[in-house]
C-alpha cells in the first residue's frame, strides 16, 4: 500500500519526522508531497531539499513536490499517480477526501514544543 503523506511543511520539523516515523512500517512506500501555498517561510525547492536529506536513508520513503495546494483544489491535478491512501492531520485535506472519495487516513499532529510549524514560524518573524 501507498501512502501520500502531504502538507505544506513550512517549516520542516521533528514534528513531521515523528509522525512519518510512526506509520513507516504501515506502508510499502509512504510519498511525502509537499504542496505550495501560505504561509511560507522557505522555497518549495528548499523544503523538499531539506526532506529529501532528512529521510535518503529510507528506501520506503518519496519526496514529491506538488504544484498548488489542497486548500483551494488546485494541487489535485499535480498529486502522484499512484497513491492508495492520503494521509494528514488537517481536517480541511480529510473534507477534501471525503469528498473526491479518496481512501484517507488521520495522523493527530504531534504535540509538544518544537512540533508545531506555527510556533516555529513565529521564530522566523523575530
Amino acid at each position: 500500500m501507498i501512502g501520500l503523506f502531504v502538507g505544506k511543511f513550512q517549516p520542516p520539523h521533528l514534528g513531521h519526522v515523528i509522525s512519518i516515523m510512526s506509520i513507516y512500517n504501515d506502508y510499502d512506500k509512504i510519498i511525502i508531497g509537499v504542496t505550495e501555498g501560505e504561509p511560507r517561510v522557505m522555497s518549495l525547492d528548499k523544503t523538499v531539499t531539506i526532506l529529501d536529506l532528512v529521510f535518503e536513508h529510507l528506501p520506503k520513503i518519496e519526496v514529491y513536490p506538488i504544484k498548488g495546494t489542497l486548500d483551494n483544489r488546485s494541487a489535485i491535478p499535480y498529486l502522484p499517480d499512484e497513491w492508495d491512501e492520503i494521509i494528514t492531520g488537517n481536517s480541511l485535506v480529510i473534507n477534501l477526501a471525503k469528498e473526491e472519495g479518496w481512501n484517507y487516513r488521520y495522523l493527530p499532529r504531534t504535540k509538544g514544543i518544537g512540533y508545531s510549524g506555527t510556533e516555529l514560524r513565529k521564530l522566523y518573524e523575530l
